[in-house]
């Protein structure tokens, strides 16, 4: 069994109890009175009884790691960072606290419910005070109980989880769900070793990799369709990727793998066909410009009207390398068990994603650790703990393969693109499309479905939108703005481009813990209003167009 620790707070802030489970044994540390330090009591009791522990909570690097730092740095004791507060260590006691949420990339109750554990219990935290004074009165018992569910169903599920994988890949979790993918498909499909880094033409893949597309093309509609594809970037990992060590060669749009052009995309288009960075935001406009990208966009953009000149391209073998994965990925998701699926969608996702990685990383070290001070720098009042940002290169960094992310990200929309241009769209995201039109669907990896209809929408603008349904139910998506609750109202005055102010709260930054100034819940005001001045696209009353651009050098991309 996986050992696990959960930390519960008041007014989150102030814990209030630990619970902890080896595996074999649960046991739980509640506070007694107003001075008792219930975390500290917690480490003292583990660090005597266990040596080399790996201890898992769940989001432990947004909540439950904050307090194990604060209460080891009160005391005096050194901490190792090895993925930030993802996973911090103990040092004395060779103890890791490590985020169990980035192993899997779901919540508890979904993972009780992909791996057929126990239930998370339900608790009203509202209730969590002082619960030491009043004993039962208070809910003690129904307390304790909700605390021992949530670390046994947690310690049963990621065991479950490791056997999932043990059958399927014979892997292990890793640090990260990204990580355990990478390393499923290394040992049970394609030989990571294999693939050429390019790290030569790093700066030149970097510049042709682009997110997905995310547009606005109507800012208020009725009567709208909501489909998304069914994993739509696994859905791409039949298509040939870059393996091989890349070349200069003549430019020919017909072959290679990426190139530097020259575009003219007709001013009619309603849709651009080629992303484009433009000042720090990625659009998809019109007119002449110039940039890198995949030979493959290229050439769709080509047939679709636009003028392509190219100026300078890159080859390499290619081979479908992760069309097995790929389906291995269809096969595991074929399963009535809703949130096992979902797990199994974000496993074949993240392979792609942890071959397009960055090299840089920080790192942070305690000061006895540090032997040359070189390029580090402190970060508390103290001087104890230093940072330094890294470059890993080489044997240091065997899984980046951005070529291969590229591929798959410039795949994905070449595929998006030729289903908004059969549609009448008014808003996408990276694999979805809300328009009036009805389109045709299906139940494989690749195919739309519909997931919903809208009565009446508002599109404030890239992921910022709500929908009415036809039961009445108004659904919001408000990226950046968490518990931001709006009525159909808000969003009617937010069109009219009027302010609206949104409240919310979050933990303090770790490093201010490491400057011996606790744990601060804070709070934030956000304005969010219309923001044409940094819309993606041209807006006209309801409507939008591309921008349009005239020819210009992106510095980036041509260096």
């Amino acid at each position: 069994m996986v050992p696990v620790f959960d930390i519960e707070v008041i007014d989150w802030t102030c814990p209030i109890a630990v619970g902890f489970y080896d595996g074999r044994t649960y046991r739980e540390f509640l506070k007694l009175s107003d001075d008792y330090d219930v975390i500290w009591e917690f480490l003292e009791a583990i660090g005597k009884d266990q040596k080399k522990l790996r201890l898992f909570a769940h989001n432990a690097a947004h909540f439950d790691n904050k307090f194990i730092l604060e209460a080891l740095c009160r005391h005096g004791q050194k901490v190792k960072f090895v993925a930030g507060m993802a996973k911090i260590v103990w040092i004395e006691a060779d103890i890791s606290f490590e985020d169990s949420y980035i192993l899997v990339g779901r919540g508890l109750a979904s993972l009780c419910e992909a791996f057929d554990t126990p239930r998370k219990l339900t608790w009203d935290h509202t209730k969590t005070k002082d619960m030491w004074e009043g004993g039962d009165s208070t809910g003690l018992t129904e307390f304790r109980k909700y605390l021992e569910r949530d670390c046994i169903s947690l310690s049963l599920a990621l065991d479950k989880y490791c056997q999932v994988l043990l059958e399927n890949f014979g892997v292990t979790p890793s640090s990260t769900l990204s990580l355990t993918a990478v390393k499923a498909f290394d040992k049970s499909f394609y030989p990571v070793k294999q693939i050429e880094a390019n790290e030569g033409f790093e700066d030149f893949i970097r510049a042709a990799t682009y997110g997905g597309r995310n547009e606005v093309y109507k800012r208020y509609g009725e009567d709208l369709n909501i489909y998304d594809v069914r994993s739509m970037y696994v859905s791409c990992y039949d298509v040939p990727v870059p393996i091989g060590k890349l070349y200069w060669t003549k430019p020919n749009l017909d072959v290679g793998t990426l190139a530097r052009a020259i575009v003219k995309v007709p001013d009619d288009k309603l849709i651009g066909p080629l992303p484009y960075r433009h000042q720090g935001r990625l659009i998809f406009p019109v007119g002449e410009f110039e940039g890198l990208w995949d030979t493959r966009e290229l050439r769709y953009a080509a047939n679709q009207g636009t003028d392509v000149t190219l100026v300078s391209q890159l080859r390499c073998d290619e081979e479908p390398i992760l069309k097995d994965f790929g389906l291995r990925i269809q096969d595991l998701r074929k399963t009535d068990n809703l949130e096992l699926s979902k797990i199994w969608k974000l496993f074949g996702l993240r392979l792609s994603g942890k071959f397009g990685q960055h090299r840089y990383r920080s790192e942070v070290k305690h000061i006895s650790e540090i032997e040359d001070q070189e390029g580090y720098y402190p970060i508390d009042d103290g001087e104890i703990y230093h940072e330094r940002t890294i470059l890993m290169k080489g044997h240091r960094s065997p899984y980046i393969k951005p070529a291969i992310n590229m591929r798959v990200r410039s795949e994905a929309r070449l595929r998006h693109l030729s289903l908004l241009q059969d549609s009448d769209p008014y808003y996408c995201d990276t694999d979805s499309i809300y328009t009036t039109s009805k389109l045709p669907t299906g139940p494989e990896i690749g195919d739309l479905r519909l997931v919903g209809r809208a009565a009446r929408a508002y599109f404030v603008r890239c992921k910022f939108y709500g929908y009415l349904t036809y039961r009445g139910i108004l659904n919001q998506r408000t990226s950046g703005y968490r518990d931001f609750k709006l009525s159909e109202y808000d969003f009617r005055k937010l069109l009219e481009g009027r302010e609206i102010i949104s409240d919310f709260q979050s933990l303090g930054n770790w490093k201010d813990i490491l400057q011996g100034k606790g744990i601060v819940l804070s709070d934030r005001h956000r304005a969010v209003s219309r923001f044409t001045q940094f819309e993606n696209r041209v807006t006209s009353g309801s409507e939008t167009y591309p921008i349009k651009l005239p020819l210009q050098r992106n510095k980036k991309t041509i260096s």
